[in-house]
């Protein structure tokens, strides 16, 4: 049985510096992965280092979820990372961004339903 994920709040890159020490999770396009250090653009624009446990072996352009904690307002210590197929349909960066100010201004609905 595989581990549960930690809760966690879905950002995008400007959310960050709101969450830090906290578990966060954020689609990001790989723009450059040496090792375990990751350079990405988030769904708004934003370039985020991520400090990753292990390479995730995803090409440039690539999109993967980092699950971590950030560190600052441009970087985050990953516990976990998920590559998506690159054959997958591209990621819809506009209604990704509504989703998040939406989960993150609008807890209180979204908690109760």
């Amino acid at each position: 049985m595989a581990p549960a994920f930690e809760s966690r709040t879905f950002v995008n890159g400007g959310m960050l510096r709101k969450f830090n020490g906290q578990y966060v999770s954020i689609f990001l396009r790989i723009e450059e992965e040496a090792g375990t250090n990751l350079i990405a653009m988030s769904t708004d624009n934003q370039k985020i280092r991520v400090k990753l446990q292990d390479s995730t072996g995803g090409r440039k352009g690539s999109w993967v979820e980092i699950i971590g904690k950030p560190v600052g307002s441009d970087a985050i210590d990953a516990k976990e990372a998920i590559l998506f197929a690159e054959d997958e349909p591209g990621l819809d960066v506009d209604a990704y961004n509504m989703m998040v100010e939406f989960l993150n201004n609008c807890k209180e609905l979204y908690r109760s339903g």
